[in-house]
């Protein structure tokens, strides 16, 4: 037997993305992942303006506020076991008071604004199909915030539901951005408190609304993250230990496949040299005041001074000072 596994062939998209694109993510923490991935390798990136979106009303939410803010006002809000929540946005802007929370919307909302401007690229990442609908408001809801489970009420959408939620935010995204160009994909982190049955009929419909919207709009190209992790590797060896997310050995190995489907070679060269740097920064010595360690610094600092004279559009001013700060201690 020569193959004892299924290996996803490489796809080829019409385009390539450089140093010169701009990057908008939204979508579930597989969005996240990926946004930190091109943030450490110095693309312009920004990601879940409304905190982790898992679902399609979510993912169209976020889209329509990184396109048109809104002024959020404490009636927007309410108050449950000591913090105040917005139903629009993920827990990690609930605060104590509602002030703080409003800031912190305001703050990602227009930082979200003012990338979607400039944005060539969005990245959408869809968790699940079922949505939660709170029954007083009679609307999905983004996050419950651990609100009792009377106050909603559970189902799981069609697809032609998440093609209109979603087609309907894409399209007021190309009226804005007619060549914008968006990578879809379905999130291969596993939902097992739906149910195992449950999940995999929700990712099929998340499945089949892509390859819909994919046909509907030609700027729309489809990343298979679900199948590198379902049927290319297929063990749990690559799961995290709750058996539901791809552990960093996965998540490696769908970055290295997402590089070589929209990066070019000198891209990806430029991106092996950025990664250097990025563990270099990362490194923790076990003798900071070694002279073995000061002159690691001195090193990188002056490859440091090369990566500011090839790629001067680029930022290096975190680096550096990280950098600077070792040997000044």
């Amino acid at each position: 037997m020569e193959h004892f596994r299924s290996v996803l062939p490489p796809l080829v998209y019409p385009f390539h993305l450089s140093h010169a694109d701009h990057f908008l993510g939204i979508g579930s923490c597989f969005v996240e992942q990926m946004g930190q991935r091109l943030a450490a390798r110095k693309f312009s990136s920004f990601y879940n303006p409304l905190g982790i979106a898992f679902n399609p009303y979510a993912v169209a939410l976020s889209l329509s506020r990184s396109l048109q803010p809104k002024a959020y006002q404490v009636g927007d809000l309410f108050e449950y076991q000591g913090l105040w929540h917005s139903f629009d946005h993920h827990g990690s802007f609930s605060a104590p008071a509602s002030v703080q929370t409003l800031a912190g919307i305001d703050v990602a909302q227009h930082a979200a604004h003012a990338q979607f401007q400039k944005a060539s690229v969005l990245i959408l990442t869809l968790g699940t199909a079922n949505v939660w609908d709170h029954l007083a408001e009679k609307r999905v809801v983004s996050n419950c915030h651990k609100l009792p489970g009377h106050n909603f009420q559970r189902r799981r959408m069609d697809m032609a539901e998440t093609v209109e939620v979603l087609g309907t935010a894409l399209e007021a995204c190309f009226e804005v951005h007619p060549k914008l160009k968006v990578i879809i994909t379905v999130s291969p982190v596993r939902y097992l408190r739906e149910g195992i049955v449950e999940n995999a009929r929700s990712k099929a419909t998340l499945l089949l609304a892509t390859e819909q919207l994919c046909r509907s709009f030609d700027q729309v190209h489809y990343f298979p993250a679900y199948e590198l992790l379902v049927d290319d590797l297929r063990d749990y060896r690559f799961y995290a230990e709750d058996l539901a997310h791809p552990n960093p050995q996965a998540t490696d190995y769908i970055w290295d496949y997402f590089q070589n489907a929209f990066f070019d070679t000198t891209t990806q060269i430029q991106i092996q040299e950025l990664e250097k740097l990025h563990r270099a920064v990362h490194h923790r010595p076990l003798h900071p005041d070694s002279v073995t360690h000061q002159t690691f610094l001195q090193q990188q600092l002056q490859y440091l001074a090369t990566l500011e004279n090839k790629y001067p559009t680029l930022d290096f001013s975190a680096e550096k000072s990280i950098f600077h700060q070792q040997l000044n201690s």
